[in-house]
């Protein structure tokens, strides 16, 4: 091959691997179809544009009016910060990928010898080398950054969806505690109205000693109820600004008073874990981790008997005149004590590895949902037992006890007694309910998108352009 050739192909391949874009957009793309298709939410990469800035308009829009479950997913969705340093990887997949479709930079040797005669012209010669084996192998190793990127894409959608259900979470636990701060105000104001009557009454003579101290301890009590709840609402309600990325002015939102009570029908929950398999981002990216395993074994042992291979130009000057001679060059590694037999039992172990995990993956999914869609039930359960026996029948105790007491047939610890039993059945609705609905978050999450909506198909398989998300249906 001439010296023409081998610099015209030479500055094709430079110029192929300098066309490669280090733009993680597409990628992107990917993860918000697939977040899209499984949640209903988008999600956005701050990177300073002005869709930044109308997310953060958005943002402010949503946190004026009262806070949804779904409003608080898209918030967090939108300006949490650890997300955006998840995104990051991306970048850094496709960085990996387009190293992968770049050669390595030629290597050029100038050197001179001079002869003892100061007579003779001193020899001088020059050499440039390419490495052959990297451009063969190329091909191989784009293919294993590309898979890299695309379980990169599935483990960053999988933790978007995460995040997604960790908000849910916090947003009921939230509206809970607010709902029974609620309730426990309502309490502690009738015990001090209560207390106040008694001391009154004991005050004219109307009541006894005992009597007036047991409304004192219920008032008491009352009022050390209601700052316990008040406590656990503001403690919950900083996890929410935490996941929501909330501070400052931000924090300043309002919840629904109450949560929301049970849907009439249960959406059905049969064959959910074949879906939650099929469906689920983070196992599609543990597939992807054992085949770029694979295509990194195979590359190690095509490459194993091979070694180094430099191939280039050398040039060097006559002794005796001006003249140059150029003529090919080859440099070869003998793989003499190292053919990559390390590196092949390192590949192999990995990839043993990443197939046993991808199989206990598997198995813990499907356990998942199990355990999920049995906490679904049970709450709903529990729900319908206290909304429709166990709080009516404390309500009615209460009622008969108050008229029994007016009438002087019952005594006050009596009384005390119902009523105490009625605000904790109040109690245990509230959270009854709360963890309904946090188990069906969580069987979400474990099924890997909507329950009851059709199976969302993996990032290959979608569309590139986002819809409008459509409301989240608990």
């Amino acid at each position: 091959m001439s010296l023409r050739k081998i610099a015209l192909v030479t500055a094709t391949l430079a110029l192929l691997g300098g066309c490669a874009s280090t733009s993680p957009k597409e990628p992107f793309k990917d993860v918000s179809t697939a977040v899209a298709a499984r949640s209903g939410h988008k999600v956005r990469w701050n990177q300073g544009s002005g869709d930044d800035q109308e997310a953060e308009r958005a943002i402010d829009r949503m946190l004026r009016h009262e806070l949804t479950v779904d409003g608080a997913v898209q918030i967090a969705l939108l300006a949490n910060p650890l997300l955006q340093a998840k995104f990051e990887e991306l970048a850094i997949s496709q960085a990996d990928l387009v190293q992968a479709g770049l050669l390595q930079n030629p290597s050029f040797t100038l050197g001179r010898t001079a002869w003892e005669s100061e007579h003779i012209n001193p020899n001088l010669f020059a050499a440039v080398e390419q490495s052959f084996l990297d451009l063969v192998t190329m091909p191989l190793r784009k293919r294993i950054a590309a898979t890299e990127l695309e379980a990169a894409k599935l483990e960053i959608g999988d933790h978007v969806l995460e995040l997604a259900a960790d908000v849910r979470a916090a947003f009921y636990t939230a509206q809970a505690a607010e709902q029974v701060v609620a309730m426990r105000r309502l309490v502690d104001e009738a015990a001090k109205a209560s207390a106040e009557l008694a001391r009154r009454q004991h005050d004219a003579g109307n009541t006894s000693d005992l009597a007036l101290s047991t409304e004192l301890a219920l008032s008491a009590q009352a009022s050390l109820d209601r700052k316990r709840s008040e406590g656990e609402a503001a403690v919950a309600r900083e996890q929410l600004n935490k996941l929501m990325g909330a501070w400052g002015p931000r924090t300043a939102w309002r919840l629904a008073a109450r949560l929301p009570e049970l849907p009439k029908e249960e959406a059905a929950l049969e064959h959910l874990e074949s879906v939650a398999v099929g469906q689920r981002l983070d196992i599609g990216a543990a597939r992807r981790n054992v085949q770029a395993m694979e295509y990194a074994l195979g590359l190690a042992k095509t490459t194993r008997w091979v070694g180094t291979v430099q191939v280039g130009v050398e040039a060097g000057r006559l002794r005796h005149n001006r003249r140059f001679s150029f003529g090919p060059s080859v440099t070869l590694e003998i793989p003499l004590f190292d053919q990559r037999q390390a590196q092949i039992a390192r590949l192999e172990a990995f990839t043993r590895q990443g197939e046993s995990e991808l199989r206990a993956l598997a198995i813990d999914v499907r356990a998942d949902v199990r355990s999920a869609r049995a906490r679904v039930l049970t709450a709903r359960g529990v729900v319908d037992e206290l909304g429709k026996v166990i709080v009516p029948l404390r309500e009615n105790i209460v009622r008969l006890s108050q008229e029994q007491y007016d009438a002087m047939l019952l005594g006050v610890y009596q009384l005390i007694q119902a009523k105490q039993s009625e605000f904790d059945a109040y109690r245990e609705y509230i959270e009854a309910l709360r963890d309904y609905w946090i188990a069906r978050s969580d069987l979400e999450r474990a099924v890997g998108g909507r329950v009851g909506a059709p199976p969302a198909p993996f990032l290959n398989n979608l569309a590139a352009a986002i819809a409008p998300p459509a409301p989240h249906t608990p």
